[in-house]
């Protein structure tokens, strides 16, 4: 019999050190195996994720920041036009309307607008009801919508509004001078003035303080809904919410929990007709020469004040916000 005839069945030849050259299966991952598996990408989602949400927020921020630049332009395109800035609104007897509606050619928003009714009147919903993008930060939530649900006696029998995040800064309240939180700088209200008021068309002569030390506009996010220092405040609302309405900011700060009006915190403590964001660290406003600046929450009133002030003769340095 020769070596092949030995070599028979299912024997499988040794190496010279007698190893059996037999493969060995893998068999299916254990229990213990799977559970530390599924623990790894749990923790490298973990880590992930926080790092996802701060490259969309830095996006969101961005974004916001752009459109305050095209509002300010907007707001310039319409100076030159005009030769003074529109009025923060125009309140009268008979109508009332917000500052953006003067300025939707400059947005360009072609879109039918009826000066000789309210902006809430019926004749002007078809335009008043349309959401604007520019208008909308993307960190707040997307197309809201105030009715008479939050405003009856504003938007009753079925009229209702699309919301703005931003409108301008109307003035420093003079009473935050008796609690010694800002500056005295006059005797009356409109000491305290700033650049959009109501009834009234502000010169680029009438800002000595300069249009680049003054602020115009600033976010007021995620009105109609009531936010104070980061929470929702259910069943309450806040007014000014109608991207068409005269919602201007009021600035007259509030506690640091955004319950109380009239307070030292000017910059996301509450969005009732106050500077408020949800961008984290302070909220993104548009000064009149129309650059965007990003101002910290934990600026000092004192400071705020000085921005928001077209006239007071104060000058303040970037560093201090």
């Amino acid at each position: 019999m020769n070596r092949a005839e030995s070599v028979r069945g299912d024997r499988i030849p040794t190496s010279a050190g007698g190893c059996n050259l037999r493969a060995v299966g893998r068999g299916a991952f254990t229990l213990v195996e799977l559970l530390v598996m599924i623990a790894i990408i749990a923790v490298l989602l973990g880590l992930l994720l926080p790092a996802v949400q701060k490259v969309r927020e830095a996006a969101n921020q961005t974004k916001c920041a752009n459109n305050l630049k095209q509002i300010g332009l907007a707001m310039l395109h319409y100076e030159s036009a005009h030769e003074k800035f529109p009025p923060g609104s125009v309140v009268t007897t008979s109508a009332e309307h917000g500052v953006f509606p003067f300025l939707l050619p400059y947005l360009e928003q072609q879109m039918p607008y009826r000066w000789d009714v309210p902006y809430n009147d019926w004749a002007n919903q078809p335009t008043v009801g349309t959401h604007l993008r520019i208008l909308q930060c993307p960190s707040a939530d997307p197309d809201r919508l105030v009715t008479e649900a939050e405003f009856p006696e504003t938007w009753s029998i079925g009229r209702r509004s699309a919301c703005s995040d931003y409108n301008g800064i109307r003035q420093m309240d003079v009473a935050l001078v008796g609690l010694a939180l800002i500056d005295r700088v006059g005797t009356s209200q409109e000491a305290y003035e700033g650049i959009l008021t109501p009834n009234r068309m502000v010169r680029v002569r009438d800002i000595p303080d300069g249009t680049s030390n003054t602020i115009m506009v600033a976010e007021a996010a995620a009105r109609p809904k009531r936010w104070q220092a980061g929470r929702l405040v259910p069943g309450i609302y806040s007014a000014g919410a109608s991207w068409a309405g005269p919602g201007l900011l009021q600035g007259r700060g509030s506690t640091f929990n955004g319950a109380t009006l009239l307070g030292p915190c000017a910059i996301n403590c509450t969005n009732q007709r106050e500077v408020y964001s949800f961008h984290p660290g302070g909220a993104n406003v548009v000064f009149a020469d129309g650059s965007v600046h990003f101002l910290k929450a934990s600026i000092n009133i004192r400071v705020f004040a000085r921005l928001v002030m077209r006239a007071d003769g104060g000058v303040v340095s970037p560093s201090d916000y």
